[in-house]
Order: structure tokens, then C-alpha cells, then sequence
């Protein structure tokens, strides 16, 4: 068998595209999907997605899936590249099954205008040609240097290449500038992705309001600060469609069971609004600041709080928005069982040590989760929490979709780039600085067993991960 030649024979495929789930032979040639054999035929494939697409005891190990596409992630190039770089981000990436990754727009300097993106673009390309084949997007700033008064030339940066526009970190807090940044990435063809915070509610906050910041004498970072800022987005876009059909309006990284409900009920009126969560949002709780190091799924808000002085103040769970109740993580996992939340984007957020290894309250926000993300979401799946096919969505077809891009996930047809991800469902493996892939180590997850070993990534029939 040649090297551009690969067989990948009973193996358990869900195919989010298709809406197909089961046993199956696909073999690779030449970069693209040469033929696809289901073995208990289409029908019963179909049948299998409808379930949800729940391998049954007898299935085999290896789970096929396409290559994952991350909406939201940063590799810190130009500006802090001792935290990430193109090519230790795009390694991290592939290691973590992922074959596109969307990258914001919050670098040094911003990419607010063509002339960077280009340079952005440029650079990165130098960087990761040696590294695996993961495919980078970039994401433009909204507003000029993300400062949130004038709006950047959308239409000119969507023309250089970008694929959404966003001025993560830094919510676009006049409603005027916000309705222009609207309108004008609709009239680019584009989604606004907004980050909601209204900094005067947040202001000083270390954890999310409640009894665990209170026993631990950490400032709140209040949640009417994201529930306000959604409530002011949804209003901005109900103001938008009106003058342009094509707005389109993304609010990323909820964390919140209120805010969560707004999108609900603004897509329910057929607002075009939408959101995602994080694999830290939905699995992780507030308690483990404290130590208590239980997936939120088996916790409850009421459950008696005790402090682990070993393991209490990690920073590495220093995030923003920040980690919340056992109530919240759950609001997030139904939004991604119902459909409210397109995504399950990671907001990777590699720091260097000497941002991370300081007093809690001065430590930067951020987790690195882009190697960590699958096997999250497949502990998730295995309590019950979410089913394979919606999983497997949210990773995939979800993300593309929301950009517009669904030729990034063609899904197992055949003739399409082999754009796949194999990994074990049923082996395990433990993140370390022996086993992570990327630059920085600052994740929460670090010396914990997780689910999910992946095997091997192919984009576009390439190798990009393979262990």
C-alpha cells in the first residue's frame, strides 16, 4: 500500500454531514475518499444517526469522525508567541483531531485591517510550513484596534480572508458602533461574533458569584455582566435585520443558564442568533477552584463545599468567562442537546508560565483546551450527558455551517478530501508535558485519566497526527 493510500476497515464512522452513524470500511487515496462501505448498508446507518448515533456494546473501538473545526482559538502570532505560535498551535491542534482552527483577531497589533491579515496570514503560513496540515481561518477584528469605536473596513477584510469578525476579549459596548459593526459584516457576508461582558459589572471579578468566590474571598465577576450584555446584543440585532436581512450575530463562550435562555428564546422569535460553549464550561464547575475536582455533571449547586488547601487557587482555571455552578455547566450541555449552542468552540488560550504561575487574581485568563477538547466532550457523552451525533456535530459540521463554510467538512462522501480524525473511544491517556503537543501547559486537566486517545488526524489526506 502506497504512502497517499490508506485503509481504515471496520471502524465506527459518524458522518454529521450525511446523518449517518455505524460500522464501516473507508479506504483513502491520492488526498480524497476513494470509497465508503457501510457494513449493515445506508438505511441502517441512517437509522443509527436518528438514535443519536450511540455505538452499541459490540462496536468497535476506533471511532471515525471528520476532522474537527475550532471556531475560536488563539496562537498568539504576531505579538506573544512564548504562549503559542502557528506551528506549536497547529501541532496541538491536529494532536486534539482538529483539522481547521478559526483564529481571533486579538493579536499584537490587532488584525483590524487588510494589510495585517495579510501579514498575519503570511507569517503563520512561514511558521507552521513545516508543522502538520491544520488548516487556519482567520477571524478580523471588528473595530479599529478592537477599541470599540470605529468600525473596521469589514467588506475590504473579508476580501483579504476573513472568515468572521470579532472583537474577542473587548465587547463592543456603544450600541451605535455595535448596529454599524452589524451591518457592515452583514453586508461582507459575514457573522459578527461578539463576546458579552459589560466590563462595569465584571469589573476586579477572579470567579463567578456565589459560594465558592465568597469561601474562597475571591472578587465576583457577576453573572448579570454576560446576562446584560446578551440581553443588549439580541436588541442590537433585532434593530439590524430590520435594515439588513443578511446580519447574522454569534455570541461565543456563554456561560451562563440566563444568557443561554435569551439565545433560546431569541432564535425561537427566528432572531439569526446563535452561540457556543466551551469544553471547560460545560464539564468543568466554580468547586474546583476550591479542589473539588468533580465533572460538573456529578455535582449539584446545593452539595457541601469543602476547600483542598493543596489544590485550591489553581490557576490554570483562572478563566474568563469564568468557571461557574453546577446549574450553568448543565444550561450549556442542554443548549448543545437542543441546538441553541452550533458549537463546542474551545477558546484555546495558551499562556507562557510567567502568566500563569502568579497570584490567582493576577493571573491571565485563559486555558489552553484545544488538545483536551474531544475527550472532554466524549466524557460528557459517556455520563450520558450528550449523544455521539450531537457531539460530533458541534465539532464539525456546527462551526462550519454557522461561518458559512461547509465545504471544510464534506463529511465521508466519496471523492471528498480526507479531511478525518480516528480516535480510540475506548483507551485513555493523561495531559502532561510529556504528552501535549502545544507550547503551553496550562490546563486544569493536567495529570487527570481522560477518554479518547486519538490515532490519527488526516487533512486533506495528509498526515497532520498520528500516535
Amino acid at each position: 500500500m502506497s504512502e497517499t493510500t490508506r485503509l481504515l476497515r471496520d471502524v465506527y464512522a459518524v458522518d454529521p454531514r450525511a446523518g449517518l452513524a455505524g460500522v464501516a470500511t473507508i479506504a483513502v487515496e491520492g488526498g480524497a475518499i476513494a470509497s465508503l462501505a457501510w457494513r449493515d448498508g445506508a438505511a441502517a446507518a441512517a437509522a443509527r444517526w436518528r438514535d443519536g448515533a450511540q455505538p452499541l456494546a459490540d462496536d468497535p473501538g476506533l471511532l471515525l469522525l471528520p476532522a474537527l473545526v475550532d471556531l475560536h482559538a488563539h496562537f498568539r502570532q504576531p505579538g506573544a508567541t512564548a504562549s503559542e505560535d502557528a506551528a506549536s498551535g497547529s501541532r496541538a491542534a491536529a494532536h486534539g483531531g482538529y483539522g481547521t482552527v478559526c483564529l481571533m483577531a486579538n493579536t499584537e497589533p490587532a488584525i483590524d485591517r487588510p494589510e495585517r491579515l495579510a501579514a498575519a496570514i503570511a507569517l503563520q503560513g512561514a511558521v507552521a510550513g513545516g508543522s502538520p496540515a491544520v488548516r487556519l481561518l482567520p477571524i478580523a477584528a471588528a473595530t479599529v484596534d478592537r477599541g470599540g469605536s470605529v468600525v473596521a473596513p469589514l467588506a475590504r477584510l473579508a476580501a483579504a480572508g476573513a472568515v468572521a469578525f470579532s472583537d474577542d476579549g473587548s465587547p463592543i459596548a456603544d450600541r451605535a458602533v455595535f448596529l454599524e459593526a452589524l451591518l457592515a459584516a452583514a453586508g461582507a457576508g459575514r457573522p459578527l461574533i461578539e463576546h458579552c461582558e459589560v466590563p462595569e459589572l465584571s469589573a476586579g471579578g477572579e470567579a463567578a458569584d456565589g459560594l465558592v468566590a465568597t469561601r474562597l474571598g475571591l472578587r465576583p465577576w457577576r453573572a448579570v455582566a454576560e446576562v446584560e450584555a446578551v440581553e443588549r446584543a439580541i436588541g442590537a440585532l433585532r434593530e439590524a435585520v430590520a435594515q439588513h436581512p443578511a446580519a447574522r450575530l454569534h455570541l461565543t463562550h456563554l456561560s451562563t443558564a440566563a444568557g443561554i435562555d435569551l439565545v433560546r428564546r431569541a432564535r425561537t422569535e427566528g432572531l439569526p442568533v446563535s452561540c457556543d460553549v466551551t469544553p471547560h464550561h460545560i464539564a468543568l464547575t466554580d468547586r474546583w477552584l476550591a479542589g473539588d475536582r468533580h465533572w460538573s455533571w456529578e455535582v449539584e449547586d446545593g452539595d457541601p463545599l469543602a476547600v483542598d488547601d493543596g489544590s485550591a487557587y489553581a490557576t490554570s482555571l483562572r478563566v474568563c468567562p469564568p468557571l461557574r455552578s453546577a446549574s450553568d455547566a448543565a444550561a450549556c450541555r442542554a443548549a448543545l442537546r437542543d441546538g441553541t449552542a452550533v458549537a463546542i468552540a474551545t477558546d484555546h488560550a495558551p499562556h507562557s508560565r510567567e502568566r500563569k504561575e502568579v497570584e490567582f487574581g493576577l493571573a491571565a485568563n485563559g486555558i489552553a483546551g484545544i488538545e483536551t477538547s474531544l475527550s472532554v466532550a466524549l466524557a460528557a457523552h459517556a455520563a450520558g450527558e450528550i449523544s455521539l451525533a450531537r457531539l460530533a456535530a458541534a465539532l464539525t459540521t456546527g462551526p462550519a455551517d454557522l461561518l458559512g463554510l461547509a465545504e471544510i467538512v464534506p463529511g465521508f462522501a466519496v471523492g471528498a478530501p480526507a479531511d478525518l480524525v480516528l480516535v480510540d473511544r475506548t483507551a485513555a491517556w493523561v495531559p502532561g508535558r510529556d504528552t501535549l503537543a502545544g507550547r503551553s501547559i496550562n490546563t486544569p486537566l493536567a495529570g487527570r485519566l481522560l477518554p479518547g486517545v486519538v490515532r490519527l488526524t488526516l487533512h486533506g489526506g495528509a498526515v497532520a497526527w498520528e500516535g
